[in-house]
């Protein structure tokens, strides 16, 4: 008996043992541990090359595929042990180099003993079964509510391709792919390499794929499902659509396929190279965190921020096959180059196409430097990547005007000739200018990609007898020691409006740089020292430009010129240069007769921005506040109305109307529309809309308000109509029904029901507005004293919303201490929170500056 139970208890280790070794920890983070850090990478790179996979996948059963993988690779030394990165997998068998081995594995890491590594070739084989992901990584399952069909569509960038099948998970261990999938046989496959064979095996299907080319794991593919799927053929190049079958009635399949034909065509004779795969699969997919995602040969589009046939999205995608796929990163803190390099030939390419371009650049100046320290894969989450992108898009875009259009354009043909299926690095397209120009770039680079702050760009000039006598361009916190170069254009105030008089191109170096061509030129009452945004400064405004800007902006004749003139004038006051008044005083005189709708949009946005600082400013100007705010209103109804022929104008007037609706009298007109008691001409209430009045009435506190809204859930029953419910319970100002949505927040955990997520996400942006900030500053001390603990047990999903729209802000000194006090706290934050935390604290300080900007003068 003592012997049966000795015996038993051994079993039960190790079974115990077992389970631990071949499935993934329970308590174990598999976001974190999805990462790889900078210096394994490294370390790996140094040992491992000639990798090769050979994956057969089973994706026939729901919830589970099972997979059996053959990793060749080349080993320089047997010193110590190498791991093979897999994500939450079930191990059934593992051999290596044709021996047997009980994996040592912890569910995110499989190691590889010393002692069965050997110098040279080396053959590891495994079967495994891993879950499909249902969220933004990995091999994501997708279920279509309307026909509940499913559906297959990978994403594995940064490092989830890991999740997949066990692999080298990092850029610069490039390796080439041998596919098979069994799949049910009505499904369709896709992947980076065309399909070899497709037989019958039962009631499934065996697609044999040819071996791709050397790909970069994160830019490996897979595609699988009943998709609907079209085809079509450009210069020789196989071209694929692939959509789900409850979507396909709203696809244009014609006119995308064509556009992807003439881009293809477009960039193959600008860049001087061929389309570098044989084939090239677009896939729409339910959701993706970023618009597109261009792996290799595949590119899949997230649906949900489709609007008809996009084709910026198509033109970018594509030049990413090139720049991105055909040349790959070598590490992920330079991701921006090849990405921005893409988007940068692929905006020439629609101008040159389409004769404009959809992509309104933003001109917003951002500190960041471009290039960040990524020591750890999982980081590139934990960053706002747009901001850096667009400054080095501006970069390189003031790097083409520099070297001119046929040098750059040579240099970057270089570049993928010598990069080809290779990994490269801002050096390495440096390089390859540098040959082509014979100039030394380097420097420039340096300051250009891997310094913060912003330049401004000033232009001192002064006159006599209607002639400039003097001219200077002058910098400050810029490259002194590089050659820069611009377009300064002077504009002269005439009978009709302003016009353009002169446009120089200027190249300066140093802190003042003198242009002696513009002596003697008529006198200007405009200069704008960055014309057609050819460099990446902010341009500081002279007085009298200046003030020829605020009063006569609307009577420039080229609408991208007003755009930027109305960034330059919104950055002069987040800068404290210029009060907030003078701006708002601004709109109110030239956005009347302003007729391009882009242009609108971004002027709009701005008086937004100004609606949201004025009401953290409260109680500080009050009364200028609500004067300001009733102006706004009232000019947009007036617009609203007198626009009725241009539907566009109308539509956007209205909508900047119910934004700033805030006065009594406004939020009763707002319900009257609502109830049909009153109408405006060509104004038409659609369901979105609609809820959006509901929301602002709640908001702001309208008699009535929470009767219309329970009016309108059950008018509106759909999950679109139920989520904008949600939203416009929360916005209203209830101390009550506040805290008990607070105390749901403070509650979450990662381990919480991914349903309860989206919905609280929903909640955060609603719970706390602008104009509420008594409600606000009741919970705020406990949001900052809990902070640590929530980061801690929250995931990265979570903090980011947490940290957009619930760190306490109060446009006051005491609140930025507050704030700053973070970042003193010994335990320190993950990398999205503190990002979050310093997002705040800026916005603080911008605040405050806008603030004393509008006070006084002693």
């Amino acid at each position: 008996m003592r012997l049966f139970s000795l015996c038993a208890s051994l079993l039960l280790c190790l079974l115990i043992g077992a389970c631990q070794s071949t499935s993934p920890g329970s308590k174990q983070s598999s976001e974190k541990s999805l990462g790889i850090s900078a210096s394994v990478a490294k370390q790996r790179a140094s040992r491992v090359s000639q990798v090769s996979y050979q994956l057969h996948l089973d994706l026939t059963q729901t919830r589970r595929f099972k997979g059996e993988a053959q990793i060749q690779f080349e080993l320089a030394d047997t010193q110590q042990a190498l791991s093979l990165d897999l994500q939450q997998a079930l191990i059934s068998q593992l051999l290596i180099n044709g021996q047997k081995l009980y994996p040592n594995y912890d569910g995110h890491r499989l190691v590889i003993p010393a002692s069965l590594l050997q110098g040279g070739a080396n053959l590891i084989k495994v079967n495994f079964s891993s879950p499909y992901n249902h969220d933004d990584q990995g091999l994501i399952e997708f279920i279509d509510p309307k026909d509940g069909l499913r559906y297959l569509y990978s994403h594995f960038l940064p490092s989830s391709a890991q999740t997949l099948a066990p692999q080298f998970d990092q850029p610069d261990l490039r390796a080439s792919y041998r596919l098979s999938v069994l799949a049910p046989s009505n499904w369709q496959v896709a992947s980076a390499a065309k399909v070899q064979s497709l037989r019958p095996q039962g009631d499934n299907s065996l697609w044999q794929f040819m071996q791709s080319e050397p790909v970069s794991p994160h830019n490996f593919s897979l595609l699988a499902g009943p998709y609907q799927i079209w085809q079509s053929e450009a210069e020789g190049i196989a071209l694929q659509l692939f959509a789900r079958q409850s979507q396909a009635e709203s696809i244009d399949a014609k006119s995308w396929l064509a556009q992807t034909g003439q881009a293809l065509d477009y960039y193959q004779q600008r860049l001087g190279s061929k389309y570098p795969f044989s084939h090239y699969t677009q896939a729409i997919v339910p959701h993706l965190p970023s618009e597109f995602r261009a792996n290799h040969a595949l590119t899949s589009f997230n649906e949900n921020s489709l609007h008809g046939t996009p084709r910026r999205e198509i033109l970018r995608a594509l030049a990413q096959q090139w720049l991105g796929n055909l040349v790959t990163l070598k590490w992920w803190d330079q991701l921006w180059l090849n990405q921005s390099l893409a988007n940068l030939i692929a905006d020439d390419g629609e101008a040159q196409l389409f004769g404009q371009t959809d992509n309104q650049q933003s001109f917003i100046r951002s500190p960041v430097q471009v290039e960040q320290q990524i020591a750890n894969s999982l980081e590139l989450f934990s960053q706002d990547r747009q901001p850096s992108q667009n400054k080095a898009m501006a970069q390189l875009n003031q790097l083409k005007f520099l070297l001119g259009d046929a040098h750059f354009y040579q240099g970057i043909g270089q570049y993928l000739e010598r990069f080809a299926l290779q990994n490269a690095d801002l050096n390495d397209f440096v390089q390859s200018l540098e040959s082509v120009t014979k100039q030394p770039l380097s420097q420039w680079s340096q300051a250009a990609f891997k310094r913060a702050g912003v330049t401004s760009l000033k232009a001192e000039f002064s006159c006599r007898g209607d002639r400039i006598t003097r001219f200077n361009l002058r910098q400050d916190n810029g490259d002194t020691d590089s050659i820069q170069r611009v377009k300064l254009g002077l504009f002269t105030l005439g009978r009709h409006g302003l016009h353009k008089n002169l446009v120089s191109e200027v190249s300066y170096q140093g802190a003042s740089t003198e242009v002696k061509r513009l002596k003697g030129v008529r006198c200007p009452d405009l200069v704008f020292s960055n014309y057609q945004n050819k460099a990446y400064v902010r341009v500081k405004l002279d007085q009298v430009s200046l003030e020829t800007a605020l009063m006569h902006l609307s009577s420039l004749e080229e609408a991208e010129f007003r755009r930027m003139l109305w960034q330059s004038l919104w950055e002069s006051v987040l800068a404290g240069e210029l009060p907030l008044p003078r701006f708002v005083g601004s709109a109110l005189v030239n956005l009347p007769d302003e007729t391009d709708p882009q242009v609108l949009i971004a002027a709009q946005e701005k008086l937004k921005q100004a609606k949201a600082l004025l009401e953290q400013m409260s109680p500080n100007q009050q009364r200028y506040s609500r004067q300001a705010l009733n102006a706004i209103a009232q000019m947009s109804l007036r617009l609203s109305i007198s626009n009725k022929s241009s539907p566009a104008l109308q539509s956007l007037w209205f909508d900047n109307y119910l934004h700033f609706a805030v006065s009594h009298q406004a939020k009763s007109h707002l319900a009257a529309l609502l109830e049909q008691r009153e109408s405006l001409p060509g104004v038409t209430l659609t369901p979105e809309r609609r809820w959006q009045i509901v929301t602002h009435l709640n908001r702001y506190d309208y008699p009535g308000s929470e009767r219309l809204l329970l009016k309108e859930k059950r008018n509106d029953s759909s999950p679109e109509g139920q989520v904008a419910a949600l939203g416009a319970l929360v916005a209203r100002p209830v101390a009550r029904e506040k805290r008990q949505w607070f105390e749901r927040i403070q509650a979450h955990t990662k381990e919480s029901d991914p349903q309860l997520l989206e919905k609280l996400t929903l909640v955060m942006r609603h719970l706390y507005p602008s104009e509420q900030k008594a409600l606000s500053q009741a919970s705020a001390e406990q949001r900052l004293a809990e902070l640590a603990a929530l980061d801690r047990r929250n995931s990265q999903t979570f903090m980011k919303s947490y940290t957009a729209n619930l760190l306490p802000r109060s446009c006051s000194y005491a609140g930025l201490v507050r704030l700053e006090a973070l970042l003193d706290r010994p335990e320190g934050f993950s990398p999205m929170t503190l990002r979050g935390i310093n997002q705040t604290i800026a916005a603080e300080q911008e605040c405050i500056r806008v603030l004393e900007a509008m006070q006084p003068n002693p």
